[in-house]
C-alpha cells in the first residue's frame, strides 16, 4: 500500500491520541474523569469513521492524480494548510472540556446527548458518502459527468455538509464555547471551499453541472 496511505492513517490516529491526551487530567486523583460518555462517545465514533474512510478509499492512494481528485486539491490548493490549522485549533475544545470549562453553563446533559446523537447521524452520512465515493473512484473508466446518485442526489457537497454539521455537533456534545467559535470558522472555510469547487465543476461540466445544481441544494436539503 502507498506511503501516503500510512501517512494519512498515522496523522488521523495521532490526532485522536492528542485529543485524548488533552482530555486527561494529568496528575489528578481522577485523571479519566472527563473521558466520559460524551467525549468518549465522540472519540469512538471519530475513530470508527476515520478507519472506515481510509480503508474504503485505500485504492485511491494508488494513484496520485486520483488522490488529488478525491481530496479536491485540483480546485483549491490553499485548503490543506487552513484545514490543518483549524484541526490544531480543535484540540482546544478538548482542553476546554477536560480542564478549562470556560462556560460551565453549557454543560447540559440533554443538549450534550443531542450533540452526540447528531454526530452519530453525521457519521452514518459520512460513511455512506465515503462508500459511494470509493465505489465511484475505483472504476477504471469513470464517466465524466457530475455525480448525482447516492448522497449526491440530495446535496451537491455531502462531505462538506457533514463537516459543517459535525462541528456544531461537537460543540454541543463537549459543551464548549470554543467549539462554537471553531464551528463558525470551519463553516466559513467550508463555504469558501464549496464556492471554489463549484466554479471548478461548472468549468469542467458546463451546463450539465448547472442543470444538476438547479435540482439539488448545496449543503442542506431544502434550506441551502
Amino acid at each position: 500500500m502507498k506511503k501516503s496511505f500510512w501517512i494519512t492513517l498515522t496523522f488521523s490516529l495521532g490526532y485522536l491520541v492528542l485529543a485524548l491526551a488533552a482530555l486527561v487530567r494529568w496528575g489528578s486523583t481522577d485523571p479519566w474523569l472527563r473521558v466520559d460518555f460524551f467525549s468518549g462517545g465522540y472519540l469512538t465514533l471519530r475513530f470508527l469513521g476515520s478507519i472506515h474512510s481510509l480503508l474504503s478509499s485505500r485504492e485511491v492512494f494508488d494513484s496520485k492524480p486520483v488522490m488529488r481528485e478525491w481530496w479536491a486539491l485540483e480546485s483549491d490548493h490553499s485548503a490543506p494548510p487552513l484545514v490543518v490549522f483549524l484541526m490544531v485549533g480543535d484540540l482546544a475544545v478538548f482542553l476546554d472540556y477536560g480542564h478549562w470549562r470556560l462556560v460551565p453553563a453549557l454543560e447540559q446533559p440533554l443538549l450534550q446527548t443531542l450533540g452526540l446523537v447528531l454526530y452519530l447521524a453525521v457519521a452514518i452520512w459520512q460513511t455512506w458518502t465515503d462508500t459511494y465515493l470509493a465505489r465511484y473512484f475505483s472504476q477504471e473508466n469513470r464517466k465524466a459527468v457530475p455525480m448525482d446518485h447516492g448522497p449526491y442526489l440530495y446535496v451537491r457537497h455531502p462531505r462538506y455538509a457533514a463537516a459543517i454539521v459535525a462541528k456544531a455537533a461537537v460543540a454541543l456534545a463537549l459543551a464548549s464555547v470554543l467549539g462554537w467559535v471553531l464551528a463558525a470558522a470551519w463553516t466559513i472555510v467550508m463555504l469558501r471551499k464549496i464556492a471554489i469547487e463549484e466554479a471548478h465543476l461548472r468549468n469542467v461540466f458546463g451546463t450539465r453541472y448547472e442543470d444538476y445544481s438547479q435540482r439539488t441544494a448545496k449543503v442542506l436539503p431544502g434550506i441551502y
